[in-house]
């Protein structure tokens, strides 16, 4: 698991290189049809529990909140589904995880601090990470095709 969580953290890092500061939004999208052999190994260790801890209708998308980008903001989803992400002492988050309707369409979201974005729905991705960037001011939203986790040591 400690593999899983070095790669995530670098790909981040390589994501966050090459977008300027002057960036507000940075989409990506992965497919795991596209992934070389070797990330196709590290997917495949963890996707059948995955399934398991994200049950998801056909109808349904999943979007993940990586609990880290949103500390001491209160979201709320078009204008129905509130979510808090408090700091406590814990050292790792991981993500929140909240299932929807394909039908809503655009997802809009709303937080506290008074920022707001939408998320489109991607045909054929069914899982979206979604993290903000407060320092910078920063949406990212990357969708995929298979459930992507944060793994905890």
């Amino acid at each position: 698991m400690q593999i899983h969580n070095k790669l995530f953290f670098l790909s981040i890092l390589l994501t966050l290189s090459f977008v300027s500061c002057q960036s507000k939004r940075v989409v990506n999208s992965t497919l795991y049809e596209n992934l070389n052999a070797e990330k196709k190994m590290e997917v495949d260790e963890y996707l059948s529990d995955a399934k398991d801890m994200i049950p998801k209708k056909e109808s349904e998308i999943v979007l993940m909140f990586q609990y880290n980008c949103f500390f001491e903001e209160k979201m709320i989803i078009n204008n129905f589904y509130t979510k808090e992400f408090p700091r406590t002492n814990k050292i790792h988050y991981g993500q929140s995880i909240v299932n929807f309707s394909k039908n809503l369409g655009k997802i809009n979201i709303s937080l506290s601090s008074g920022k707001s974005f939408s998320i489109l729905q991607k045909k054929g991705y069914d899982y979206i990470t979604v993290c903000y960037n407060k320092q910078n001011e920063t949406i990212y939203i990357h969708y995929y095709n298979f459930p992507k986790m944060l793994m905890e040591e």
